[in-house]
């Protein structure tokens, strides 16, 4: 049987976030772990800036 391609990429979360994550990584064209991580850097440089580690 095959996995659903959004299936477990939120360790925590409803099906709604699954879905709302799978919707965002489509439109991005990234995986929805790609997008997470992408996100988390982003944020991390607004904050921190493109030096902080």
């Amino acid at each position: 049987m095959r996995k659903k391609r959004n299936a477990g990429i939120i360790a925590y979360g409803t099906e709604e976030d699954r879905q709302k994550l799978a919707v965002l990584a489509d439109t991005y064209r990234l995986s929805g772990s790609e997008l997470i991580i992408k996100m988390i850097r982003d944020r991390f440089t607004d904050l921190y800036g493109p030096s902080a580690s």
